[in-house]
């Protein structure tokens, strides 16, 4: 079938997030007989749940990765890895279990992205907040791309540099994050420290690559388009239809002022830890308060 796209799930005892993003995908696609989900069980086999979950379904494979012993993004990214050389079809979605999609008809949106406008990669950069990531590049939390052209740049999403450049990094990250004050909470709130931060990362560049950073290099390197999402802070959003909560506790992205997604990331890394960050069940009651709304606009 032409633009079929295979969904590369990593799955760490994720089974129910998993449910319901997969639930989620084919809802909001305008043709889902064109997806195809492939769960990569980084529990190597551990977690029978997502298993068997698996097995229901006749276009969803399974694939067990032996994530063991490995610092957890590069668990991660052999995870990746592994799902991508297993993808077979004309486009390839990598997406964390713990997204939640609004846009409608999202396939069709990325495939024309790609097909019509040349953009190489489509979705989700890191949001500014977590500084010292890239921002003008999809993550691999919503990263949509043709498979064929993906394997042709031979590389991997293995997440660090060499060991050296990482230890340099690892000191100029606790300048540029300013301490105490680089906090996502206090970066919404006082638009001069967002400045200053922005400032020190622009010139210091990327202290903290991660999973998929050989894949970025690849891409800047050969002058490849991306189109991002931008993930918005509350303080910039004016509503009261959960859109700025959601942006506050979580992450909340945009595109051409119309959400496209939101991504829990219940982070304990204080930089970035919220009051409900790990709360899914406030999460999943914010999204449906949001698609309720929506429903009569």
């Amino acid at each position: 079938m032409k633009n079929k796209i295979t969904i590369i799930l990593v799955s760490y005892f994720s089974s129910k997030h998993i449910k319901r993003l997969v639930k989620n995908l084919v809802e909001k696609a305008e043709n889902s007989e064109r997806l195809n989900f492939l769960i990569v069980d980084n529990t190597n086999g551990q977690d029978r749940l997502i298993e068997k979950y698996a097995q229901k379904y006749d276009n969803m494979d399974f694939l067990i990765n032996d994530g063991a012993d490995k610092q957890r993004s590069i668990s991660h990214a052999s995870a990746i890895d592994k799902g991508l050389e297993n993808s077979h079809s004309e486009y390839t979605l990598i997406i964390d279990p713990d997204v939640y999609i609004f846009k409608k008809k999202w396939d069709t949106f990325c495939i024309k992205s790609h097909s019509e406008k040349n953009f190489f990669l489509i979705g989700a950069p890191y949001p500014e907040w977590k500084i010292g990531k890239v921002h003008d590049f999809p993550s691999v939390v919503f990263m949509f791309f043709s498979t064929k052209e993906m394997k042709k740049l031979n590389t991997t999403f293995y997440p660090f540099p060499d060991f050296w450049i990482k230890l340099k990094n690892s000191f100029i990250r606790k300048i540029i994050r300013l301490g105490f004050f680089g906090s996502k909470g206090l970066l919404n709130k006082f638009y001069f420290l967002r400045k200053v931060a922005r400032y020190l990362e622009n010139l210091t560049g990327i202290t903290s690559p991660d999973t998929g950073n050989n894949i970025i290099n690849a891409m800047r390197n050969g002058n490849k388009r991306s189109l991002c999402f931008e993930a918005s802070y509350s303080s910039d959003i004016n509503d009261n239809d959960g859109m700025s909560i959601l942006a506050k506790e979580y992450e909340a992205y945009m595109f051409q002022d119309e959400l496209i997604m939101t991504h829990m990331y219940g982070s304990g890394v204080f930089y970035w830890k919220t009051s409900r960050g790990g709360d899914v069940d406030y999460w999943e009651k914010i999204i449906n308060k949001i698609e309720k709304i929506n429903e009569y606009i």
